[in-house]
């Protein structure tokens, strides 16, 4: 290595060292477990993370600093100071940070869980929380829950009884999978995709595809999402998230009109999420892509026995 190279590298290091002592002695931050350069806490944090937290709380107290990387995360594990940070200062820390992957997911934020605090945020909140998740709403679609718990209890007698399952255990977990696929289906997309006999039709099957390909690009997250600087070495796949929101969309798109031209024959609509969402896009000024980022919120978590 010639004198130059070396005299870069080292000046490189010493400027990226005195940024990173910069910014943690600017502020007066809560004590935690001593970071690394570079990568700051991220070897130290256990898989669950909850326990890990709840540990380094017992030794450094109720807020504790931990570096992502470059990024600091301050994590509060004491109840009443949760309150003071979620009820009395909520609109100073409502903001999420967002990866690159959900930016592009959220459309930069265009839903709710990844909108920053603002006009958009608050819109969306009202609506979720005076239309789509109100006392009245919940108990009209009722119905809907009950009638899928029922459906399951039924399908497990059937399938206990059956002589051919005779000394056979019973895998629970599938029942339950169906049970929570349907009802979250049918509460935000207003329809049932599996028939009776546990056979899901195209578009459920298209909506099991698109979940499962956004588990599999969410899986891709890198370290360099919290070391902004290493980025260039692991480049986002574009294309895929591209088509991936396009199908996703493409998907919905069919769904609303599918409902609009059923209300247009019945002259009402439905008490489910995506109804309810169509009629209110005038009242609150609701765009496409926020409609189609709430029912993916609202239905797009759904975990099914083979997704």
């Amino acid at each position: 290595m010639t004198t130059l190279s070396l005299l870069v590298s080292v000046s490189i290091f010493v400027f990226v060292l005195a940024y990173i002592l910069h910014q943690r002695l600017r502020f007066k931050l809560p004590p935690g477990p001593r970071p690394w350069p570079v990568v700051g806490n991220l070897y130290a944090i256990k898989p669950l993370k909850f326990r890990c937290f709840a540990e380094w709380a017992q030794a450094y107290g109720p807020i504790v600093s931990v570096w992502y990387g470059s990024a600091l995360n301050v994590v509060v594990c004491d109840a009443e100071l949760a309150k003071e940070v979620l009820r009395e200062n909520d609109q100073q820390l409502a903001d999420r940070h967002r990866t690159r992957l959900s930016a592009r997911f959220s459309r930069d934020g265009k839903d709710l869980i990844w909108a920053d605090y603002g006009a958009h945020y608050v819109k969306v909140r009202k609506v979720s929380t005076l239309e789509l998740f109100s006392a009245k709403r919940l108990e009209e679609l009722r119905p809907i829950r009950e009638d899928e718990v029922t459906f399951m209890v039924e399908s497990i007698f059937k399938d206990c009884t059956n002589p051919e399952n005779h000394g056979k255990s019973l895998l629970v977990k599938k029942y339950l999978g169906d049970v929570a696929f349907n009802n979250i289906t049918r509460l935000a997309f207003g329809k049932r995709f599996m028939n009776s006999e546990g056979i899901i039709d195209e578009q459920g099957q298209e909506f099991k595809a698109i979940v499962s390909n956004g588990l599999r690009l969410g899986a891709s997250v890198t370290i360099s999402e919290h070391i902004p600087w290493l980025q260039w070495m692991f480049p986002l796949e574009e294309e895929a998230v591209e088509k991936h929101n396009a199908r996703r969309d493409g998907l919905t798109r069919v769904i609303m009109e599918e409902h609009t031209n059923a209300r247009k024959k019945s002259g009402g609509a439905k008490k489910h999420f995506v109804d309810a969402l169509l009629t209110l896009q005038e009242k609150y000024d609701l765009s496409e892509v926020t409609i189609i980022g709430l029912l993916w919120v609202l239905g797009g978590g759904c975990r099914h026995e083979g997704t």
